[in-house]
C-alpha cells in the first residue's frame, strides 16, 4: 500500500463494488449460458434442465453478501428490474413447454440492512384461473409473467409499485398485464381495486384485480409507460373479423389510450 494512502469511505465503498462485481463476474458466464439455454434449447427437456441449473445457481449467487449490489444486466434471456426506490429488485423469465403453452417463473429480492439474502420466490398458478384478472393473488399463486417496467406512486401513506408485462400465453393469444403490488409485513400482495375504466369489449369485465388484455399472438400490442406526461400507454385493439370477443383476431388499430393514476387509481378517461 502506497504511503499516505487513506481509505475514506468513498473508497472503501468504491472496493467492495469493485470486489462484488468480480464475484458477480466468476459466477456470470454459467449464469448467462444457463438463461441463454431456458430459450434456446430445442427439447423441452433440455430447457427444463437449464432453467433448474439457472435457479440454483442464480440462489448460489444471490446468497453473496451484498448481491443487491451485483449488476445482472448481461442475463439478457432473464428480465431484470429495480424498484424506482431501490427497494427491491424483481426477476422474471419464461418456459416453454413445448406444447403452445409458457410458464412463468419469478422472484423477489428485497434490499437488507446487513446485505443478507432476503429472497421471496413466486410461483406460476395462472393454469388454475379461468379469469386471473378478477382474482387477488400472492407469491404463492401468481399469474405469471414477464415483467419490463416498474411506476412507483404513493397513496396514503402507501407505496404502490405498478408492474408492466406480458405473457405469451399460448400458440395463438399473448397477454399485456397491469398488475399493482404492494407490501404488508414484508410480503407482497398482488392486484387490487385499482382500475377504472368505460365498458369495452376489448377490455376483462370490470372491475378487476389487475387489468389484463389478450390480443392475436405477432400482433405487438403495446403496454408502455409514457414518464413526460406520468401515464400508461395502451394500444387500441380492434379485430381483423369483426368480432371483438375472439381476442385471437385483436390487433392495434394504431390508436392508443391512456391510463392516469389520480388519486390512488389508474383512471382511463373515456374516449
Amino acid at each position: 500500500m502506497y504511503k499516505g494512502l487513506v481509505l475514506t469511505p468513498l473508497f472503501i465503498f468504491a472496493l467492495l463494488k469493485c470486489k462484488a462485481q468480480n464475484s458477480i463476474d466468476s459466477n456470470g458466464v454459467l449464469l448467462q449460458k444457463q438463461a441463454a439455454l431456458i430459450q434456446e434449447d430445442s427439447t423441452a427437456m433440455g430447457r427444463y434442465e437449464a432453467d433448474s441449473v439457472f435457479t440454483v445457481q442464480l440462489v448460489k449467487t444471490l446468497k453473496q453478501t451484498n448481491s443487491f449490489e451485483f449488476h445482472l444486466d448481461s442475463l439478457v434471456a432473464v428480465r431484470h428490474l429495480i424498484a424506482p426506490d431501490s427497494a427491491f429488485k424483481i426477476f422474471s423469465w419464461q418456459l416453454d413447454l413445448g406444447d403452445g403453452h409458457y410458464k412463468q417463473r419469478g422472484a423477489i429480492q428485497l434490499k437488507t440492512n446487513d446485505g443478507s439474502l432476503k429472497l421471496l420466490p413466486f410461483f406460476d398458478k395462472s393454469d388454475l384461473y379461468i379469469e386471473p384478472e378478477h382474482e387477488l393473488m400472492n407469491r404463492k399463486n401468481w399469474m405469471g409473467a414477464i415483467y419490463f417496467d416498474i411506476i412507483l406512486n404513493t397513496f396514503n401513506g402507501i407505496r404502490y409499485y405498478t408492474l408492466l408485462g406480458f405473457d405469451e400465453y399460448n400458440s395463438s393469444i399473448s397477454k399485456k398485464i397491469i398488475e399493482v403490488l404492494h407490501f404488508e409485513n414484508n410480503e407482497p400482495v398482488l392486484g387490487g381495486n385499482f382500475f377504472l375504466y368505460p365498458k369495452d369489449e376489448t377490455y376483462p369485465n370490470a372491475p378487476v384485480e389487475r387489468f389484463v388484455y389478450s390480443y392475436k399472438k405477432g400482433s405487438n400490442g403495446s403496454i408502455r409507460y409514457d414518464k413526460e406526461n406520468q401515464r400508461i400507454a395502451l394500444s387500441e385493439l380492434t379485430s381483423i373479423s369483426n368480432d371483438l370477443k375472439d381476442k385471437s383476431t385483436l390487433v392495434p388499430s394504431g390508436n392508443e389510450v391512456y391510463f392516469i393514476w389520480y388519486n390512488g387509481k389508474w383512471v382511463m378517461p373515456n374516449k
